[in-house]
């Protein structure tokens, strides 16, 4: 079904119809998988990851209406992001322009102005008003300058040494614990649950190459598991996965209905995740906000602290 299923979308979704066409016939004609297919029409590397799964358990279909669901939410989040930043960023850009124009035209005048009375106080505690944008600008870009560094001290390093890396990071690391348990319980218990071993499945998870942080993961458990340890013992050993994980697994295997619990985990973890996107953009709005205040809150004084001091000096 998935060849007549592509032969009637792609007319519709792809930019060249006949290249796309052509690159399924390759890949369908060599034996080639979903995932392979999936990677040709530009599908991202999280796609990828649970179609090459879900050919695995032999739920395709099921799988990609959970991508497609995923990606709707993904989307939401997205568009709610730029809706909320679209605003302030324009106040903020128009209000770093307005500064920059007090301080080229306002703030020379008031230089001579004072020169000639001779009070030249006041004019520096505006020209340090006016520096409030650039500082917030100074900020953000150390903020990015930061990440960039980070990034290209961890690139070389290990998947399991980058995993630990990012998860020490100070609030990001608490999203992505969530996002690789998420990730991590609903593949394994996808496998489970359409009768595929515990050893098999958390095989097919660490020899996946799409996500290699989850396949780190991955190979770190089954490392447990053959040892003779529980699912439930190995997971709480992983300081990566969430803490609760380790809970729903033991009432699973009690239950006898592992996969199914592990599914259920994690949409709980997909709700924990969606909130927790939505109290970052609540957070992020009045922020930018605030800033945008003590910006115009130091035009005020940067205005009325030199007229002040000429006004008390004349």
């Amino acid at each position: 079904m998935f060849p007549e299923a592509l032969s009637l979308l792609l007319p519709i979704h792809a930019a060249d119809q006949a290249a796309a066409s052509a690159g399924v016939h390759v890949i369908l004609s060599g034996g080639g998988s979903a995932a392979d297919i999936l990677r040709l029409l530009g599908f991202r590397k999280s796609v990828l990851f649970s179609a090459e799964i879900a050919e695995r358990h032999g739920k395709l279909a099921q799988s990609l209406g959970t991508i497609a669901a995923d990606f709707e939410k993904t989307e939401a989040v997205r568009r709610k992001l730029t809706g909320v930043l679209l605003y302030p960023l324009s106040l903020l850009a128009f209000t770093l322009v307005l500064f920059s124009m007090f301080r080229t035209h306002y703030i020379p005048e008031l230089q001579q102005l004072a020169a000639a009375v001779g009070e030249e106080q006041g004019n520096q505690s505006a020209g340090l008003l006016l520096r409030l944008p650039d500082l917030f600008a100074a900020l953000f870009l150390a903020a990015a300058a930061a990440v960039i560094v980070f990034l290209l001290r961890i690139k070389n390093r290990s998947a399991g040494q980058q995993a630990a890396a990012v998860a020490r990071l100070p609030g990001a690391g608490r999203f992505f614990r969530l996002y690789w348990t998420y990730l991590f319980a609903r593949e394994l218990g996808s496998l489970l649950h359409s009768g595929i071993s515990m050893q098999e499945a958390l095989r097919y998870l660490a020899a996946q190459e799409h996500d290699r942080w989850v396949g780190c993961l991955a190979e770190e458990v089954r490392l447990h598991i053959m040892t003779g340890s529980q699912l439930s013992d190995a997971v709480s050993r992983e300081k990566l996965f969430t803490g609760d994980f380790s809970l729903f697994a033991a009432h699973g295997e009690a239950a006898g209905h592992l996969g199914k619990e592990l599914i259920l985990y994690s949409e709980v973890l997909s709700v924990r995740i969606e909130n927790l996107l939505h109290t970052l953009l609540k957070f992020i709005q009045p922020l930018f906000f605030l800033m945008i205040a003590a910006c115009i809150i130091g035009a005020y004084m940067a205005i009325l602290l030199p007229m002040y001091n000429l006004v008390h000096t004349i």
